[in-house]
């Protein structure tokens, strides 16, 4: 007698996932989202990523999401000026349900936002919810507590309250949220996902506009905006050069004040000699790799995409003392944190490249922290949270 033999297929539904934020050029918040698209498990998660308007900076990113990823855009060019405000407005206080149909047009399992604008038409949703703050929220701390401030509090905390979770960079970040909300039950700190192999495989292009003629090179990637302090880099590198210090610096990066940065470079011989600033890279660590030091000169800083990627390389790490770096560091154990001012940077800068000893030991403290940036570990960590009931 013949036996038949039935294998039984199950078929596990994907939770739909829909992914809210409002532009993806150049920028942190856009890279994580871009690392995150390409580590979720698709077999789990039926995703669509919804973006507020195109800019054109955006195609080296779109170009990096996966196929499967759905791509809804509201407008097909970002509002200038006032109107752009006036928007944000209309999506904080514009009655919820009608603004929360032109973002979610179909049914979704999970929701996430990595913008807080978009938390208050999307909390009017059944399904499960889960903001992602990005930054440090030193702001929280130092808010005046007017009677303006009072009712702002009062209406974030009433939208905050129909989240499900509330993602934050850092352990300090998590600490000023919550005592500012209360909100503690639903509170996690996740690591921004980064892709090491990618970074690593990247790293080891060849760099054709940049020629590295000195032995000591210092090296700074972010956005070029006021926050970032690289006019404070500037002028700690200035005093070294003038004291006869022999390196040379590398800005990597885009944004409001790249003009002036420029403008101060070129008007200062000893800086126009010493500093390249090559501006925003779609492949950054390929001169990242072939640097000495990476330093970080923020005067306020969420986590740190750019030192997590530096520490990747095996660079040793100068960072000023401010929320993300401190975290990283682990207070100054994985790299060397400075007073947040231009003073500090400047003698964290004169400490190390005057001790090569130093140098090599940051850079064994970067390996070692690796682990910490597991790019697998912060993805399931992840899913896992968007998973749960």
């Amino acid at each position: 007698m013949l036996l038949n033999e039935y294998r039984e297929e199950v078929f596990i539904e994907k939770k739909k996932l829909l992914l809210v934020t409002d532009v993806m050029s150049i920028g942190g918040v856009e890279k994580v989202i871009v690392n995150t698209l390409n580590g979720i498990d698709y077999s789990i998660f039926d995703v669509t990523l919804f973006i507020m308007y195109k800019t054109e900076g955006e195609i080296s990113n779109i170009k990096k999401i996966p196929a499967m990823v759905n791509i809804q855009y509201l407008f097909n060019k970002p509002p200038k000026g006032a109107y752009q405000r006036i928007l944000y407005y209309l999506f904080m206080f514009f009655p919820h349900t009608v603004i929360n149909s032109f973002i979610v047009k179909e049914s979704y399992d999970i929701i996430v936002t990595t913008k807080d604008v978009f938390s208050y038409p999307i909390s009017v949703n059944k399904c499960k919810k889960v903001m992602w703050i990005h930054g440090g929220l030193e702001y929280l701390e130092t808010e005046n507590p007017s009677i303006f401030n009072k009712i702002k509090i009062w209406y974030k905390n009433r939208t905050y309250s129909k989240f499900n979770h509330i993602l934050l960079l850092t352990n300090a970040a998590k600490k000023r949220f919550c005592n500012k909300y209360g909100t503690e039950d639903r509170c996690h700190v996740l690591y921004n996902p980064i892709n090491n192999d990618e970074i690593t495989k990247l790293s080891n292009e060849a760099v054709l506009d940049y020629e590295f003629k000195s032995d000591m090179v210092i090296i700074c990637s972010c956005r070029l905006s006021i926050e970032k302090g690289v006019d404070r880099l500037l002028d700690a590198c200035n005093k070294l050069f003038q004291e006869g210090y022999n390196f040379n610096l590398i800005i990597l990066g885009d944004g409001p004040e790249k003009v002036n940065l420029m403008e101060k470079i070129q008007n200062n011989p000893l800086l126009n000699n010493k500093v390249a600033m090559l501006g925003f890279k779609e492949n950054p660590y390929k001169y990242i790799s072939k640097c000495n030091i990476y330093i970080s000169p923020s005067i306020t800083e969420g986590f740190s995409l750019s030192i997590a990627e530096a520490m990747i390389l095996d660079l040793p790490i100068i960072s000023t003392n401010c929320n993300g770096p401190k975290e990283i560091l682990e207070n100054g154990k994985y790299g060397l944190l400075v007073e947040n001012t231009e003073n500090g940077i400047y003698q964290g800068l004169k400490k190390i490249i005057s001790n090569r000893d130093l140098i090599d030991y940051y850079r064994l403290k970067s390996g070692e922290r690796k682990e910490f940036f597991s790019y697998e570990k912060n993805i399931r960590a992840l899913e896992g949270i968007l998973k749960e009931g």
